[in-house]
């Protein structure tokens, strides 16, 4: 046992220096054991798991990759699909994974994040939902997300499910946040590759988002499994992201745990859009509004009643408390996205009335 313990942390000692060009750069033993998992199931890829500058978990090449060339190939039968259904719904079939200790996809089990690295709606921690400061927020996590999840688990939707959650587990008993956790895995790291499937795809889903991506995620007939192919050029440790969709910040924060920091300015948050409906997120189209001249007012009198209602709300509610530091982060920064995307909107828009007094007088 002891030779074997020693031999253990010097394999991931060796895991731990490589790939050294990158800041925090490291794999664990658990993550080169997937990685040669998925090699002998007949999967091909070049790249690594590794972390970047700021520690976060990604995928990097090996070496250097031509454009077109094959990145990542996931043989089929290591994709873990459920129903395109609810995630609260779907998710005792991932339950079910997570509690049978010989499941087929362990070594990919054994490196999805635990409990405290998970963030979405789903799982969000109650003592943070007043502090995205606005009431159709708060919404949509209270009765969209956290509503669906606790009524599954107490069984209030079972006529509705493929498996039911003792059907998973038996007689185990599980906690709700628990659940939530399970479920927030689920919804945050499932591809839509097939009509009314959701599947969980080792290696792939690793990846990071970047709204710039152009690499090629491709699962049609006759691909042999998954593929992901380069979009560019790339270098070697050079990161592969992907994109999961034109989102803004609050519904990245809200389905993924993070926000945008690439676009500059930041746009408007979703709930912030002057065409977002009540509990619904979705595609929202960054078309600029320019006349006539009274919808300008209108729009700029909305905002800025957004805007004041915000800040009082701020107010109210005083500093964010720092028991998840991570979090308190996130929502800090999305305050501050949230005005800056508000005062940019407010400048354009008070340009365009100045442009149209400009042209009255003449």
């Amino acid at each position: 046992m002891r030779a074997t313990l020693l031999g253990f942390l010097f394999a991931q000692a060796l895991f731990l220096i490589a790939f050294t060009p990158r800041s925090n750069a490291y794999i664990t033993a658990e993550e080169q054991i997937m990685l040669d998992w998925i090699k002998r199931e007949g999967g091909e890829f070049k790249v690594t798991i590794s972390r970047n500058a700021a520690g976060v978990r990604g995928i990097f090449t090996t070496q250097n990759v031509r454009k077109g060339e094959l990145l990542i190939l996931i043989p089929d039968h290591l994709v873990f699909s459920v129903p395109s259904v609810p995630a609260a719904e779907g998710a005792p079939l991932l339950l079910k994974e997570l509690h049978t200790p010989c499941s087929r996809l362990g070594p990919y089990l054994r490196i999805l994040p635990n409990e405290s690295q998970v963030l979405t709606g789903y799982n969000f921690p109650e003592e943070y939902i007043r502090y995205l400061a606005d009431d159709r927020l708060e919404a949509q996590v209270l009765r969209y997300f956290k509503q669906h999840s606790r009524s599954t688990f107490e069984g209030q939707n079972d006529d509705k499910m493929m498996m039911t959650i003792p059907e998973a587990i038996g007689r185990a008993n599980i906690s709700l946040p628990y659940y939530e956790y399970v479920v927030a895995m689920l919804s945050s790291r499932t591809f839509t590759l097939r009509k009314e499937a959701l599947s969980m795809v080792p290696l792939l889903d690793l990846m990071n988002h970047d709204i710039r991506d152009i690499n090629q995620l491709d699962s049609s007939l006759g691909s042999r499994g998954v593929r992901l192919s380069a979009g560019k050029d790339m270098l070697k440790g050079e990161e592969v992201t992907i994109t999961y969709g034109d989102m803004r910040s609050d519904e990245l924060l809200l389905y993924y745990g993070f926000l945008d920091t690439v676009t500059s300015p930041p746009r408007l948050l979703a709930v912030d859009h002057r065409n977002f409906k009540p509990n619904e997120f979705g595609d929202l189209v960054d078309q600029p509004l320019t006349g006539p001249e009274e919808d300008i007012r209108a729009e700029i009198a909305r905002l800025q009643h957004i805007l004041a209602k915000f800040e009082n709300r701020l107010e109210t509610l005083g500093p964010i408390p720092n028991t998840l530091p991570y979090l308190a982060g996130l929502l800090r920064e999305l305050h501050d996205q949230r005005r800056e995307a508000i005062h940019y909107e407010l400048s354009r828009l008070q340009r365009l009335l100045e442009q149209h007094d400009g042209q009255a007088e003449l």
